[in-house]
């Protein structure tokens, strides 16, 4: 519980730059809801955006967590505020999970989701059996590994070799 004080930002921090100059202590450039969601749509339709999220979307990642993540960061850049894009993201979780539907993709909606999806991993008792056989059969390697010594130790000539003793 004591190590959480130290978690934050340092007191006054924020103080160490001129008032304005971080995007959030400034206005959003834009509050129209429409706007932000014509915005959001439009992104969405490049091909260089949309690929990296239909791709994380085929590798198990949640449609509200792309949201969630986008949103947060257009908020962190001043593009509008929190409020507006809380109220855009219904209409982008329904964007990317048509997309999805029209990839015919396999896709989670909710963290929930992902979470259920994911199976108790278990291993099967034949295969363990043979695993563990195989480790209890002795080693002929050790034999092998032997003989490889010798056969360099006989063999070494080389520029440092030592020349003198056989």
């Amino acid at each position: 519980m004591a190590n959480a004080i130290f978690g934050g930002p340092i007191p006054g921090a924020s103080l160490t730059t001129e008032l304005g100059n971080r995007p959030w202590e400034n206005p959003p450039k834009q509050a129209n809801l429409d706007v932000v969601i014509n915005s959001y749509i439009r992104r969405l339709q490049s091909p260089d955006i949309i690929r990296p999220l239909v791709d994380a979307i085929r590798y198990g990642t949640s449609i509200t967590t792309i949201v969630e993540s986008v949103i947060e960061t257009a908020v962190m850049e001043g593009e509008h505020s929190l409020d507006v894009g809380i109220l855009a993201s219904p209409v982008v979780v329904e964007y990317l999970k048509q997309i999805a539907e029209s990839s015919k993709l396999d896709y989670k909606l909710t963290d929930a989701d992902v979470r259920a999806a994911k199976k108790q991993k278990t291993i099967d008792s034949r295969l363990l059996e043979e695993v563990l056989k195989e480790l209890d059969k002795p080693k002929a390697i050790d034999d092998t590994i032997e003989e490889s010594v010798e056969t360099v130790e006989t063999e070494a000539k080389g520029l440092m070799s030592r020349r003198g003793k056989k």
